[in-house]
C-alpha cells in the first residue's frame, strides 16, 4: 500500500505508486478470532410440549382490526375486501389457538391462523365485523371491537346504459 499528498494537501492511498514521493506502508496483521463451540439443543419430546403447552393458557393483551378501518366504505362489484388483524402477543398456535371472524353477530370464517383475511362475496349493505381469539376447545379468550364497513356494489335491478 501507498500514501501520497498531493499539491493540494489532498491525501490519497493506493496499490500502486503513482510516482516517487509515495511512502510505502504496511498493512497491519489481520486478526482473527476461533469460533466457539455451541452445545447441541437437546430434542423435547412431544409428551414434554404439549404438556406444558396445554398448561399455559396466552392472554392476549391487543386485538384489533387494523384494516379496513371503522366506517370504510369499500366500492367492489364483486364483494371482497381483505381484513388485517393486530395481535398481541402473537397468535399462540402451538396451544391450538385460532381466529374467528364474525360478521353482523354470525361467525363467517372459523379457525384461521392468519392475521390477513379474505372476505369473499359479501352482499351490499353496512355490516359490523369483529375478530374473536378461541382456544383449541372453541372457548373465546378474546374478542375485538367492532368495526363497521358500507359495501357498495352494483344493483342488478339497475339499467346498464346502451
Amino acid at each position: 500500500m501507498y500514501k501520497w499528498v498531493d499539491q493540494d494537501g489532498n491525501i490519497s492511498y493506493s496499490d500502486h505508486p503513482p510516482y516517487k514521493g509515495a511512502k510505502k506502508l504496511e498493512a497491519p496483521a489481520l486478526s482473527s478470532v476461533p469460533a466457539t463451540d455451541i452445545p447441541e439443543k437437546k430434542p423435547e419430546t412431544a409428551a414434554e410440549t404439549s404438556g406444558e403447552d396445554e398448561k399455559k393458557i396466552t392472554k392476549y393483551a391487543y386485538l384489533r382490526i387494523t384494516s379496513p378501518e371503522n366506517d370504510a366504505t369499500i366500492r367492489d362489484n364483486n364483494g371482497n375486501f381483505s381484513i388485517s388483524i393486530s395481535i398481541k402477543p402473537s397468535l399462540n398456535t402451538k396451544a391450538g389457538d385460532y381466529f374467528s371472524v364474525l360478521m353482523d353477530g354470525k361467525v363467517i370464517l372459523d379457525k384461521l391462523s392468519s392475521t390477513s383475511v379474505s372476505m369473499t362475496n359479501i352482499d351490499r349493505g353496512s355490516h359490523t365485523v369483529s375478530v374473536t381469539v378461541n382456544s383449541k376447545d372453541g372457548k373465546p379468550i378474546r374478542k375485538s371491537s367492532p368495526v363497521t364497513v358500507h359495501v357498495h356494489r352494483q344493483s342488478i335491478l339497475r339499467k346498464q346504459p346502451r
